[in-house]
């Protein structure tokens, strides 16, 4: 059954958009914020400047400074430079600042989230702007001044923040050709952005030639995008809601949410010795987990762990599809 949907796959055509990066013409904020995850293994360290541990700080001018953008060495002085943004005009690469007087700063990548230093107990994490975060925030500006267009030609399969040696190139790129992903106008795919459940409702949807329904199952997709897809796919049971009756379409979705829902819409089985130090045999993804190991979808990180409540990048949810059609 497993073998029959990846033919069945290899024909779909216009499934999703997610987006994507090729190195020479990727813009400078996802340059930046390429760098900023290059970093996120460094320790937090009140006053450090360097990799070997920064501050909140002292980590924004280190990443900035790689792409020859100056920025003072105080937080406070930074939420001087470049030019105001509204929260609701932000864009990748802005920088974030909070309290009054200034006391953090963080670098916005998208997706209502941050990067930043935040203090010795967490080192350099990745944040959501809501609850505390967003409460907290007072300002943002916009440091980068670039023209994000590009004339470059491309061919399919490539994007223009996708490069040659990205870890997920082939598989990216071989999704695309197949017209299963396809990215955001001008060529990007974001790899680094969260995929949202929306968007795997669509993909989901349009590769299992599921249609779409205008049956509403949920409390808040009525005038969503993603509605007539989620329905579709809800009505399949390959995916589901939340207790409260919302699906929240806009909300990332886990590596454990997608190993689910890979299990449930392709038909998976089969054993595996399922080792990462982080997935219980209780847990109550670990069968679905199981049987992504089993097919080869996954194998989990470098330390031996899966880390199930992560959030599921788009070039994660890339490999993931890839690994289960081929």
């Amino acid at each position: 059954m497993f073998k029959k949907l990846s033919a069945f796959l290899f024909v779909v055509a216009a499934v999703f958009t997610i987006f994507a990066p090729s190195s020479s013409a990727q813009s400078k904020a996802d340059d930046i914020i390429d760098t900023a995850y290059d970093y996120s293994g460094s320790p937090y360290v009140w006053g450090g400047t360097s990799p070997s541990g920064f501050d909140c700080s002292g980590y924004v001018q280190y990443v900035y400074g790689k792409h020859g953008i100056d920025l003072d060495r105080t937080s406070r002085q930074q939420a001087l430079q470049g030019e105001p943004v509204s929260r609701s005009n932000l864009q990748p690469g802005d920088l974030l600042f909070f309290g009054s007087p200034v006391w953090h700063v963080g670098i916005y990548i998208g997706n209502n989230k941050m990067i930043s230093a935040e203090n010795p107990g967490d080192d350099i994490d990745v944040a959501s702007l809501k609850y505390y975060w967003g409460d907290q925030l007072s300002g943002a500006r916009r440091v980068i001044d670039e023209d994000q267009s590009h004339t470059a030609s491309l061919s399919p399969g490539e994007f223009h923040d996708v490069s040659s040696h990205y870890w997920a190139e082939d598989k990216i790129s071989y999704i695309s050709q197949q017209g299963i992903i396809h990215g955001y106008e001008g060529g990007y795919f974001r790899p680094n952005r969260d995929v949202t459940r929306g968007e795997v409702a669509k993909m989901m949807s349009e590769a299992l030639n599921l249609g779409t329904s205008s049956h509403d199952r949920f409390s808040d997709i009525g005038s969503h995008w993603s509605s007539d897809y989620v329905n579709a796919v809800a009505a399949e049971g390959y995916i589901t809601g939340y207790g409260d009756g919302t699906f929240r379409p806009d909300e990332s979705m886990t590596r454990e949410e997608i190993a689910s829902l890979f299990d449930r819409a392709f038909h998976l089985s089969g054993s595996a010795n399922v080792s990462f130090s982080d997935v219980n045999s209780g847990d109550w993804s670990y069968n679905a987990i199981e049987d992504l190991v089993a097919n080869s979808i996954t194998h989990g990180y470098e330390d031996g762990t899966f880390r199930p409540d992560h959030t599921t990048s788009r070039s994660e949810f890339a490999a993931f599809l890839y690994n289960a059609i081929r």
